[in-house]
Parts: C-alpha cells; structure tokens; sequence
C-alpha cells in the first residue's frame, strides 16, 4: 500500500492541512534523495524524505501509512524523525536572530485594550493633576 507525498506528509502532522502540503511539494520544499517530489508521488515504506518548512529542515522516514490524520502521540508509529541535531540547533538560532531584528506580529499591537485605555487614563490623569 502506497500514499500520496502530500496526504501523508498531512496526516503524520508536518503540515497543518494537505493544502500547504501540497504547495511545499510544488515549491520544491520536499525531496527524496535530492530529487524533488511531486504532490502526487506515491511514497514507499523506508523512503526518506527531506522537508523544508521555514528555517527547519525535517529528515523523516516513512515507517508506514496511517488511515487519517493522527494525534501527536501516534505519529512516530509511522514516521521515524532522523533529523540531525544541528538542523534543529540552527533553526532555533536563527529564529532568536530574527526575533531579535524583527518583534513578533502579536507583540506590534495597534491599538490599546480596555485594560490599557483604563492605565493609560489614570496615567494622564496623574500627570495633569500633579501640573496643576
């Protein structure tokens, strides 16, 4: 029994829906032995393929084809992650850099909540009161 490379990338969890999946494959993100795997490709057992997502590169091996899409626990009866430390520890690097050039989305908040308004106005208050 075969599966395709982007449902079975989606169902052991590399991908959060078969979509992305697929546009890493068309983007050249997922290869097997440096070649570059389509979505379509039907994977074999023992096949190792090597996924690009972001700064993190992913060594996995197909162990075997789960029916669906799994929860974490399940994953590693059928994908054996043989990704090398350093990949792991350069990802994490050069994500802290990042983080530190560039804050994160959530972090660049436009506007204040309520909760902010409220401290905000105290605050005003404060400093006019002690003006006067």
């Amino acid at each position: 029994m075969n599966t395709r490379a982007d449902k079975w990338l989606h169902h052991v969890r590399v991908f959060k829906t078969r979509t992305l999946a697929t546009q890493a494959c068309a983007k050249g993100n997922v290869t097997i032995d440096g070649q570059v795997v389509k979505a379509s490709r039907d994977l074999k057992p023992d096949d190792v393929l090597e996924v690009v997502r972001g700064d993190l590169r992913l060594r996995l091996r197909v162990v075997a084809f789960p029916p669906q899409r799994l929860g974490p626990p399940r994953v590693a009866e059928f994908c054996d992650n043989q990704t090398p430390l350093e990949w792991i520890q350069k990802a994490s690097e050069l994500r802290r850099e990042r983080e530190l050039i560039q804050p994160r989305e959530h972090e660049m908040v436009a506007k204040p909540d309520k909760k902010q308004l409220r401290e905000l106005r105290k605050f005003w208050e404060e400093q006019h009161a002690a003006e006067a």
